[in-house]
């Protein structure tokens, strides 16, 4: 538990950044459907032809900053096929809209989700050695207590060299990294 409330502020970040994004494309998708839809008025208007059928599935998909924005996140998130999404905008605004499409769910996809995983990864490995931190200093604290033969709160070298061969000590001195013969150092 947490593991998981430390890992909310990095996660609400993630978040902001995966819907700025969002936002970020979904104006210049909405913007090139308005220009689209502004310049086929014109063409009516003129006597010139425009693709019927253009305006309107264009408007089904980005129609509207919030329409556009909805339907690129679903399209990350698996809610909506890309074929569905990416075809009004190959027939009737360009062919090179499939790769900036495309950019735009490689970006989304692989970029911000493995951020998300190495917020939670990392977050998880920090907590996880926090927790041993602790334990060896609680484990440390028992140990010396049983080494303190006297009962005075300290540990002397005689004290403590007769219990060098107790497996908990040995485990102990494993455990951070240092070899029993360099334990004289410590006094």
């Amino acid at each position: 538990v947490v593991s998981i409330m430390a890992s909310v502020k990095p996660l609400v970040s993630t978040i902001v950044l995966l819907l700025l994004v969002v936002y970020i494309v979904g104006c210049y998708f909405t913007q090139l459907t308005l220009n689209y839809r502004l310049d086929c008025v014109r063409a009516i208007d003129t006597g010139e032809e425009c693709l019927q059928d253009g305006p309107e599935l264009l408007n089904e998909y980005y129609g509207s900053l919030g329409t556009t924005c909805l339907n690129l996140f679903q399209t990350v998130t698996g809610g909506l096929d890309w074929k569905l999404i990416l075809d009004p905008l190959i027939d009737h605004i360009s062919p090179w809209m499939a790769i900036v499409f495309c950019f735009y769910v490689v970006f989304t996809s692989v970029a911000l989700m493995n951020i998300v995983t190495g917020v939670f990864v990392e977050t998880a490995l920090q907590r996880g050695r926090e927790d041993k931190d602790v334990y060896m200093i609680n484990h440390l604290r028992e140990l010396f207590g049983r080494l303190d033969d006297d009962h005075n709160g300290k540990i002397t070298w005689p004290e403590f060299e007769e219990n060098l061969d107790e497996p908990k000590l040995l485990t102990f001195f494993k455990e951070i990294d240092i070899d029993i013969s360099e334990a004289k150092g410590l006094f």
